[in-house]
């Protein structure tokens, strides 16, 4: 059985190894900036089996107007069974005032607009040297 609650850095190993198995080494290989990653966010939620994160997600929010999801990912065993959709819900569900972006890669917007979200010509990025 999953049961959801937030992420803190007590958390912080089962985080990187996750994000590792997601095939996101490259967010997980600097342990000072993963750290400030999970610290720093406004929002997270983790999924677990028992004591296993077995699905992550982060935001950013100014809780008036707009909200970055910078982080969602879910272990391969536990993909198409919800998991991702409960973390985005945990994430975004009490704030209908809020405008959410992200940015959708890894070939997920499919995910993605079955959440509510839509594609967007109107963002800009610029995105990081590193």
């Amino acid at each position: 059985m999953i049961h959801y609650r937030p992420v803190t850095l007590d958390d912080y190993a089962q985080v990187r190894d996750l994000m590792r198995d997601c095939g996101l080494e490259k967010g997980a290989a600097e342990e000072s900036r993963l750290r400030r990653m999970i610290d720093n966010a406004d929002r997270t939620v983790g999924a677990f089996e028992g004591e296993r994160l077995v699905g992550f997600a982060r935001a950013l929010c100014d809780e008036a107007f707009n909200g970055y999801i910078g982080t969602l990912c879910v272990h391969p065993d536990f993909r198409g069974r919800g998991t991702g959709t409960e973390l985005v819900t945990q994430l975004t569900e009490d704030s209908p005032e809020i405008t959410w972006a992200l940015r959708a890669g890894h070939d997920s917007a499919g995910f993605w607009e079955k959440q509510g979200f839509a594609r967007s010509d109107i963002a800009m990025e610029k995105t990081r040297s590193r």
